[in-house]
């Protein structure tokens, strides 16, 4: 059996193969997050048929620029949209997440067939007590960033640190409330690196300010998202390459942003699947990026 490669050591190099969630047979809806809850309670929560539909136009997208998709075996009654989470890539090693909702452990068994195709010396498992999600891990090159909350924990930063030896792990606490439009989920809805030397941020997403971003990143190479972005979650956008970004097709104040510094972009429907606290970025996991 031929092997998946595995290579990510940031978030915009040339992406190569990736695993995009699904949107079937999603089963009762979870409330495991303040944004669901609202939804559920307002009666807007979305209807499977319309998540279907906004992920296969991102899979068309990612097609069309020549990735290779692979998908999750369905399981019926579990969610598998956010497969961000449930693993992530750091340099040719597979990290398996332990993640602090049980419920979400469930959707490993859906990436099974996938990780049967890699080689078994590069997956590596997180310990019992320690909890990471994969959005709260941002490559940047030789940094890792680590969103340390609820779902990471102090324990799983730790454990990073010291399988990263080569790398700068950089945890980065941000802030979380029962109040949807203050929650910040994981760090990739705060935060993430475009382009070659750029980035989009909410620094008002972290309980101290985040001088280790603000030391990499000059002013002039942060954009700047307010709450009402942030809560449309205009950080989580996807870069396919450092020219190519998808982004929802409603961000009409980020896309003239950044079509003014030079990015090419592919607008999709993504806001009833944002309903359930991911966008984008939270529906990739990426196996391979280029160099």
């Amino acid at each position: 059996m031929e092997r998946i490669k595995l290579q990510v050591s940031n978030e915009t190099a040339p992406l190569k193969a990736v695993v995009l969630g699904i949107g079937k047979d999603m089963g009762e809806p979870r409330t495991i997050d303040p944004m669901s809850r609202k939804h559920l309670k307002n009666n807007t929560y979305p209807e499977e048929e319309d998540v279907r539909e906004e992920i296969g136009a991102f899979e068309k997208v990612l097609r069309e620029n020549g990735v290779e998709v692979y998908r999750p075996q369905n399981l019926e009654g579990v969610e598998q949209i956010f497969t961000r989470d449930i693993g992530f890539v750091i340099e040719d090693n597979f990290f398996v997440a332990n993640m602090k909702e049980p419920v979400r452990q469930k959707e490993l068994e859906g990436i099974s067939g996938i990780m049967e195709q890699l080689d078994p010396s590069k997956i590596i498992e997180i310990p019992e007590g320690a909890t990471i999600e994969g959005g709260d891990i941002v490559l940047w090159n030789k940094f890792v960033f680590v969103g340390q909350s609820g779902r990471t924990n102090s324990e799983g930063i730790t454990f990073l640190q010291k399988m990263l030896p080569d790398k700068e792990v950089i945890p980065l606490r941000i802030r979380e409330s029962k109040d949807p439009v203050e929650h910040i989920l994981h760090l990739d809805c705060a935060f993430q690196p475009i382009g070659e030397e750029e980035a989009i941020i909410f620094p008002e997403g972290f309980v101290d300010p985040p001088e280790a971003i603000l030391d990499i990143f000059s002013d002039k190479q942060l954009i700047k998202v307010n709450q009402e972005q942030k809560v449309r979650m205009c950080p989580n956008i996807f870069s396919i390459s450092p020219e190519k970004i998808v982004v929802e097709e409603g961000f009409k104040s980020l896309k003239p942003l950044l079509r003014s510094r030079g990015y090419e972009l592919f607008e999709i429907p993504y806001s009833e699947t944002s309903k359930l606290s991911g966008l984008l970025r939270c529906s990739t996991l990426p196996l391979r990026r280029e160099g």
